[in-house]
């Protein structure tokens, strides 16, 4: 089996569709915001973000994508509004697929194997040295 090209060796991811829970959103490079004393990654708004220092689609190690649950006060949209159906799918025995296509409209199909609440405080960028998408809200 494949375990993936090696990072920084394919383009950037510009599309995520997870078909079962009806998402095609279009991924954008997030940049680092000053906040004066900190650092921190922009929100992407209405569409999924893509960290750039992480990997692309079809790379070893973690592609990590990030959106919105909902967020109607500040207007940054809810991409990820269907993302809590998956764990239920997954109980149901249903397979849920997460399709990423790069800058050449390539697709790179991932299955989804887990979901996983992580709190605010306990999140950090992980590596790995298999081909996986996380994604975040």
């Amino acid at each position: 089996m494949d375990r993936g090209a090696a990072t920084g060796s394919l383009s950037a991811p510009v599309r995520l569709a997870i078909p079962a829970i009806l998402l095609d959103s279009p991924i954008i490079t997030l940049k680092i915001i000053d906040l004066g004393d900190s650092r921190a990654w922009e929100t992407p708004k209405n569409v999924v973000g893509h960290i750039p220092e992480t990997a692309s689609p079809g790379e070893i190690g973690n592609v990590y994508l990030f959106g919105h649950l909902q967020s109607p006060v500040k207007g940054e949209g809810s991409v990820f509004r269907n993302l809590v159906e998956i764990p239920k799918l997954l109980r149901q025995g249903q397979k849920v697929y997460l399709i990423v296509y790069n800058e050449e409209d390539t697709a790179y199909l991932y299955q989804v194997s887990n979901t996983s609440v992580v709190y605010k405080d306990d999140f950090a960028l992980e590596s790995s040295s298999e081909a996986i998408v996380i994604l975040v809200t």
